[in-house]
């Protein structure tokens, strides 16, 4: 075999998982939050290997299953505020956060003698973990007068965390689970990602004693991390005020294969439950689908991500349709001078597609509108993260009409934004006009979620306040 075929062997769910196997761990794992009859198997998919399918009719709306996470932890992305209780999750003091042990992992003072935090701290200091300040010491030359050092030692010293060391975390956990949960671990499926050994590699350099020459350990650790990154979600938290981002292993709602408007959704409760409940009717013996992407993002933006991440090229009807059941996602305005018609994609099975204008005919090479679309996510986007609500809604009324459709899914993620913030602080923060911008936005999303068919999603429960 060579390399590859080894990798991808390695990251094959274990050959001893029985369907029958799989599904007691399944059991299991959902505890007391297992139906006594429920209304979904796991059986062999058409789509990808297995899935989930419902044993009887389930009505829209109707609750399909609900689980907790396996395991979870930190997503340690950029931008996230990393002074937060790797145990708890709750927001801590900007000085001093650092487990008192000498882990280096950022916890309370409650969590930090806990069983919770316990193993995974002796674990870290087994590997001798560097000290993130100290490093950065080592990196720049500190020049300071006098009186700047004397302030300086007058205050707490500021503890630094190392996002590297903390996103390895959640999949360092997993080694600590029962037999039968690592057993489900190792029965999911896992991609063959070679940028997942680099993950490992950069987290190690934060520890003074990892083991990188134990090939087992290292294969393990490996296949454990591509179960993570190939099945876990991020899932909102909040605790007091502050809300972070964690990231969960789901299994059975990670077993459920894509569909871009799927017929079921999921949600998570506080980050730490998934509930899965149909969208539409659902008969007997159909596969239950989620989605994997966002629900609104255009045609080429799921295969994109889909391609990039998943490592499959979805074939469901809506890819098929360049119209997308006539909401054009994807359109962008014509560049033919004098036409303002609307340009969408030739093709539907290609990542690189010509575009055709729907009013004058002419086509366009793809390089051409993918400048085109890159101009309007980051001009779009550059201003939702620089703008208050009032200037944001200004420039989708004023602006964006200039460059971009109303169809297009980049302002329709704008459209997005301005309900969530707005939602967040209260309708008594904004004027009436504001409010009115609001409710417009919020009903054009929902008629284009009706034309394409996703029922009683999660955006749409979202966005008319049924779930927070």
């Amino acid at each position: 075999m060579n390399t590859s075929e080894i990798m991808v062997a390695h990251m094959a769910p274990s050959r001893s998982t029985t369907p029958d196997e799989l599904a007691r761990l399944i059991d299991v794992h959902l505890g007391e939050l297992r139906e006594e009859s429920p209304n979904w198997i796991l059986a062999p998919s058409p789509v990808a290997g297995r899935g989930v399918f419902a044993t009887r009719d389930i009505a829209a709306g109707e609750l399909i299953f609900r689980e907790h996470a396996l395991v979870m932890g930190p997503t340690a992305r950029k931008g996230s505020q990393l002074n937060t209780c790797v145990c708890c999750h709750r927001l801590l003091t900007t000085r001093q956060f650092l487990c008192p042990h000498r882990c280096t992992l950022p916890v309370c003072g409650d969590c930090a003698d806990s069983t919770a935090h316990r193993n995974e701290c002796e674990h870290f200091r087994r590997w001798l973990p560097k000290d993130p300040a100290e490093e950065k010491e080592k990196e720049k030359e500190i020049d300071q007068d006098i009186k700047e050092k004397s302030l300086k030692e007058l205050e707490p010293p500021m503890d630094a965390v190392n996002p590297l060391s903390l996103r390895i975390l959640t999949a360092v956990r997993v080694f600590h689970l029962s037999k039968e949960q690592r057993a489900l671990v190792d029965a999911m499926q896992a991609n063959a990602e070679r940028g997942y050994r680099q993950e490992i590699i950069k987290a190690a350099q934060c520890f003074r004693n990892f083991p990188t020459t134990d090939k087992a350990f290292m294969d393990q650790l490996f296949r454990i991390v591509g179960v993570l990154n190939t099945n876990a979600f991020e899932a909102p938290c909040r605790v007091d005020k502050h809300e972070t981002l964690l990231r969960g292993l789901f299994p059975l709602t990670a077993i459920m294969n894509h569909e871009c408007t799927p017929n079921a959704s999921h949600y998570f409760e506080n980050g730490r439950m998934a509930v899965v409940r149909a969208a539409r009717d659902i008969p007997n013996g159909m596969e239950i689908t989620t989605t994997y992407t966002k629900i609104l993002w255009s045609n080429l933006t799921r295969g994109i991500f889909l391609k990039m991440t998943k490592y499959f090229v979805c074939n469901c009807d809506r890819c098929n349709d360049n119209s997308e059941n006539g909401t054009y996602l994807s359109a962008l305005f014509c560049r033919e001078q004098g036409c303002k018609g609307l340009v969408i994609p030739v093709q539907t099975k290609t990542l690189q597609p010509d575009w055709r204008c729907l009013s004058c005919e002419n086509v366009f090479p793809h390089s051409k509108m993918a400048r085109y679309q890159d101009f309007a996510l980051n001009t779009i986007n550059n201003r939702i993260n620089t703008s208050s609500v009032s200037d944001m809604i200004h420039f989708i009324n004023e602006l964006c009409p200039r460059f971009c459709p109303p169809s297009n899914y980049v302002l329709i993620e704008a459209k997005l934004n301005v309900i969530w913030r707005m939602t967040r602080l209260g309708a008594e923060e904004y004027t009436p006009e504001e409010l009115a911008h609001k409710d417009r936005y919020r009903e054009e999303i929902l008629a284009i979620l009706h034309k394409l068919g996703a029922g009683e999603c999660t955006l749409k429960k979202l966005i008319t306040e049924e779930i927070q």
